[in-house]
């Protein structure tokens, strides 16, 4: 392993105990001196909310990275870099609604606010300091493993072109389970109450999603051409509530109740049609390379055969034929 990727891994652990230690001191002060931080529904839970998110969010990135490093993907690897950009856009929100919050005199004055205003910052500032590390070192680790798409699916560019569409679709599905369970959780806590009739609704659609995203990893590793279409119209049907949700929430008769959390939510909704808007894309452009030989190639080197000079060297021509690959 190379060391860029051992110290990638071992700082963004320290970023999310260092993070993690930091919004536990946050909440501690929150529930010490705001009074009755739980009475309301929606905007007295926004802390807790956001502290759970920007948790979540550390030790997420944690998994993709050493995920990506233990399987020598570059792609997941750099995915890691944006997703920390984006954990860290999170806790500028955070820093934001929590001000708004707190300078409410109903709920409490600058006192608190003061109090915890340091470790709020010092997350912004050492999530951002970090991002930046991370993306150095994602240089140096990207050319230490550009060595692995070679070994494990040849010279031939069009095999290797269709490789690194599926390892971003592969990346782009663990990215939607994040955003939309984030979003879910939010919308259900922040901003529904129990007798809304989209409670259930939202409720009901969290293990839908983790069907449709089971059925599209499931789909790209077999190549099954029915089920990837159906995971794209569902795709749509996901693009197409996204849409509603963020309408809504600019709706006169929805005002009152998106007001506290209106500027998190808009953002968390564009930044979840934006992932799942890159999701349907490579899932169609992984739908148009089945049948052309990535199958096997990556079957072939799932450990069954490992050593390169036992590997087929052929690709499948748009004809379908099996052709010999002189670069191999």
């Amino acid at each position: 392993m190379p060391l860029a990727a051992k110290l990638s891994c071992w700082l963004a652990a320290l970023q999310a105990l260092t993070v993690l230690g930091l919004e536990i001191s946050i909440l501690v002060m929150v529930l010490k001196y705001v009074e009755n931080v739980f009475s309301s529904w929606s905007s007295d839970k926004g802390v807790a909310i956001y502290f759970m998110l920007l948790v979540i969010a550390s030790l997420y990135g944690v998994f993709l990275l050493v995920g990506g490093v233990l399987n020598g993907d570059t792609i997941q690897i750099i995915g890691f870099s944006v997703f920390n950009l984006f954990a860290m856009s999170l806790s500028i929100f955070r820093y934001a609604q929590v001000h708004a919050w707190l300078s409410d005199d109903v709920v409490a004055g600058d006192l608190v606010f003061n109090m915890i205003k340091r470790e709020m910052i010092a997350s912004i500032v050492i999530m951002a300091g970090m991002t930046v590390v991370f993306m150095v070192l994602t240089y140096f680790v990207f050319h230490s493993f550009g060595w692995e798409i070679y070994k494990r699916v040849g010279a031939d560019m069009k095999i290797r072109r269709m490789y690194i569409n599926y390892r971003l679709l592969v990346l782009l599905l663990k990215l939607d389970f994040f955003v939309f369970m984030g979003f879910a959780v939010s919308y259900i806590i922040l901003i529904l109450k129990s007798s809304d009739p989209e409670f259930g609704i939202t409720i009901a659609l969290v293990p839908i999603t983790l069907l449709v995203l089971s059925m599209a990893f499931w789909s790209l590793r077999r190549e099954s051409a029915i089920m990837m279409w159906t995971v794209v119209v569902l795709l749509c049907a996901s693009t197409a509530y996204y849409v509603f949700k963020c309408a809504r929430m600019y709706d006169p008769k929805q005002e009152r109740k998106y007001a506290t959390q209106k500027p998190m939510m808009t953002y968390y909704t564009i930044v979840s049609l934006v992932v799942i808007a890159a999701t349907l894309h490579q899932a169609a452009t992984c739908l148009s390379n089945f049948g052309y030989g990535l199958k096997e190639r990556i079957e072939i080197t799932r450990g069954k055969r490992s050593d390169m000079e036992q590997i087929q060297d052929y690709y499948v021509n748009a004809a379908g034929d099996r052709r010999m690959n002189l670069d191999g």
